[in-house]
């Protein structure tokens, strides 16, 4: 009988982490894909302003 019981209270504590750790786990998951993609997405902007700064520099001093 006292076997079932710590059968059972380890089968508890196991859940118990599970629940705890698997939620850390996924936000862990998106808070490193945040930063990966802000990272891109500041060098996709940054390339976007240049282009946009050199064609309005073409616009100003047309070459004919």
């Amino acid at each position: 009988m006292k076997g079932l019981i710590k059968l059972i209270a380890m089968l508890f504590l196991i859940l118990l982490a599970a629940v705890v750790i698997v939620p850390l786990v996924v936000l862990a998951g998106l808070f490193i894909w945040l930063k990966l993609t802000e990272e891109a997405d500041e060098e996709a902007l940054d390339l976007e302003q240049e282009f946009e700064s050199e064609m309005a520099g073409e616009a100003e001093s047309p070459s004919a």
